[in-house]
């Protein structure tokens, strides 16, 4: 996906920059760690990638001229979805006669369904950080480094004086520990694990 800055967002972040304040940081840091999600948000929206990316702009656009609106600590993710079916309505609409796509019915069934779906996956993350937490040190480091850091697992065994197949197997009895703890995590919360919606 290409996230080409037009000139008007390069003058909104400028003009953003220039306000070296709290508020603006967080909001510059919130919307750019955004972008990914954002885009899969409207791409399950408007199937034709390229279009996706177009009305992703425009939501960046909507997002940079109304970055007041948004109030620190609140769910910023859910004000960015907000914006951006906005958006994919505006788009839908305007190229409705040029080629087919989703009725604005069709659209807000797809744009519920997703919302819902991200929610559950961010709920999963928050729930498996809490059970990484929750493991041994050791356990954790070796977590760590082969997950978060890309150690490769030869370099695991070595550190540790083992062989790569123990790592492996310890790795594997790891990650069933922690999607057994996540689900109980969920099922405590009353949220089955099978079904997103």
């Amino acid at each position: 996906m290409s996230f080409q800055a037009n000139d008007a967002v390069k003058e909104s972040t400028q003009q953003l920059m220039s306000n070296n304040d709290q508020a603006t940081t967080e909001f510059i840091q919130l919307l750019t760690e955004s972008q990914r999600s954002l885009f899969y948000y409207i791409h399950s929206l408007i199937p034709n990638r390229t279009d996706a990316d177009e009305v992703l702009q425009e939501t960046n656009l909507v997002l940079w001229r109304e970055y007041e609106r948004f109030e620190p600590g609140t769910n910023f993710r859910a004000w960015a979805c907000t914006v951006a079916l906005n958006q994919v309505r505006a788009f839908t609409s305007k190229r409705r006669a040029k080629r087919p796509h989703f009725d604005t019915e069709t659209v807000m069934l797809i744009s519920e369904r997703q919302e819902k779906r991200s929610a559950y996956l961010q709920r999963r993350l928050d729930a498996l950080e809490g059970c990484v937490q929750k493991l041994p040190e050791r356990k954790r480091v070796f977590v760590e480094q082969r997950y978060r850091q890309g150690v490769p697992v030869e370099n695991i065994a070595e550190e540790m004086g083992s062989s790569v197949d123990a790592v492996y197997k310890m790795l594997s009895r790891i990650r069933e520990a922690l999607h057994a703890c996540v689900d109980r995590t969920l099922s405590l919360e009353g949220i089955r694990s099978n079904d997103p919606a």
